[in-house]
């Protein structure tokens, strides 16, 4: 009789949960191809796939650090819980304010901020309690505890934004004495917590993931060089982090404007975007450090997946940069042409599909990829026979990638989206392929649940 494992169960459900939601998002009326930001159903929608996906991210940290002080069983219940309230009140949650359906929402996002705060707390045990000669608490782990902190810092800020949303920024107690104080009128203080609050939770995220691919790797026991380039990319991925934390924080609570750098008439690249720049070239270094051989000479060899889980995700990190700060920056520093996506501007529309275009691919499509791609690492981490799906996972994927970066290029420039279109459906093929390879062993076949987690 085959034991269940309940963490193999809530990453299935996670990874599964995602991909139902992808699907589902034309019967919910979600327009993911419309120019410019999202709309409030989308935004929410957004929330009910990308949430779960943070979710995931917590139970690879779980994978990857021995935090014996929470309680699995506990932890993954909750997990699975709430995946499925924050799912299940995001996509139902289409119009603003107070419904049934924020109504679980957001009792969905605050179990998901209580599986956070317990993690953090088992962190800081973990690195304040175990020997020092038996803990592993490298650049890596200090930023994969940064970035779970931060989120926890980001989120607070998306629920006061809203409770502006829905309620009404002036019921919030003692904000009117702060936006007197710092003369911002409740709209502009709205969205205020709004760009803080998606730009420093996607940066803490994309850390998050980086530093767990790093201890997936082994990166401390690489020879030489390998190692200080592994650590100094760590380092600049931190550093950013904790400054974009800065920059964010004091733009969402008294509206300070960070300054534009190279700045040249219209144009110029905001101090945010440049931190932010700074960072995607951390994961970059990060890369370079984690190529060559995955462990010192003589040490106990992984799995054939695992050379194939790299490439996937080195892939994944340029072209996040290549789709997301490239192009950014080259429309920054042509703000003449496009215009900040403002007519009358010549650029203005292929601005604003630029804006939904890095929102779906580098900011959405790929930190899945990632996750799950990370996932299946987990899974197969010391397989040495393998069946067909993992491997057939990751190349799906990466050729996905692959058509999503030069479908959000063809869309950016020809404002055609049908290339864009096709890299979805392939992402999507590779996702089913990624949840046929997290079937939990047991699942359906006899189980027992093991008497102690």
């Amino acid at each position: 009789m085959l034991s269940l494992s309940l963490s193999d169960l809530a990453i299935f459900v996670a990874v599964c949960w995602i991909f139902v939601a992808l699907l589902s998002s034309p019967f919910f009326a979600i327009h993911w191809f419309v120019p410019g930001d999202f709309s409030y159903s989308a935004a929410m929608y957004y929330h009910g796939i990308m949430v779960p996906v943070l979710i995931l991210l917590y139970l690879l940290t779980r994978e990857v650090v021995p935090l014996k002080v929470v309680n699995k069983r506990l932890y993954t219940v909750s997990a699975i819980l709430s995946i499925f309230f924050v799912g299940m009140g995001s996509i139902f949650n289409a119009s603003k304010g107070i419904s049934v359906a924020a109504a679980v929402q957001i009792l969905g996002m605050v179990m998901t901020d209580c599986l956070g705060i317990a993690l953090v707390a088992a962190m800081a045990i973990y690195a304040l309690g175990e020997n020092r000669k038996t803990r592993k608490t490298g650049t890596a782990f200090w930023l994969l505890f940064s970035s779970i902190t931060v989120i926890l810092i980001a989120a607070p800020l998306g629920h006061l934004a809203g409770w502006c949303i829905d309620i009404g920024a002036k019921s919030i107690p003692g904000l009117n004495a702060l936006l007197r104080a710092t003369n911002i009128n409740p709209d502009d203080f709205q969205d205020g917590l709004v760009a803080s609050h998606s730009h420093l939770i996607v940066a803490a995220f994309l850390c998050g993931l980086a530093a767990v691919t790093a201890i997936y790797f082994q990166y401390q026991s690489r020879d030489g060089w390998r190692k200080r380039i592994s650590i100094l990319g760590l380092w600049i991925a931190l550093i950013s982090l904790l400054l974009a934390t800065g920059i964010y924080v004091l733009s969402a609570l008294v509206g300070w404007e960070p300054p534009v750098v190279f700045a040249s008439g219209p144009s110029g690249i905001p101090l945010d975007d440049v931190v932010l720049t700074i960072e995607e070239i951390g994961f970059l270094v990060l890369m370079v450090g984690l190529s060559g051989s995955l462990e010192r000479t003589g040490t106990k060899s992984f799995a054939p997946i695992k050379a194939d889980i790299r490439i996937s995700i080195f892939l994944n990190w340029i072209f996040g940069f290549a789709g997301a700060v490239l192009p950014g920056i080259y429309i920054e520093l042509n703000e003449g042409f496009y215009g900040a996506g403002m007519s009358p501007a010549l650029g203005a529309l292929n601005d604003n599909i630029f804006i939904r275009a890095h929102l779906l691919y580098p900011f959405l499509l790929l930190p899945i990829i990632f996750a799950v791609t990370l996932a299946v690492g987990c899974k197969y981490n010391h397989s040495t026979v393998l069946p067909p799906w993992p491997r057939l996972f990751v190349w799906t994927s990466v050729f996905g990638m692959s058509l999503g970066l030069t479908g959000e290029i063809l869309w950016f420039v020809t404002r055609g989206s049908n290339v864009f279109l096709a890299a979805i459906f392939v992402m999507g093929i590779a996702l089913i392929t990624g949840m046929i390879s997290l079937w939990p062993n047991g699942l359906l076949s006899g189980y027992r649940f093991p008497k102690k987690v």
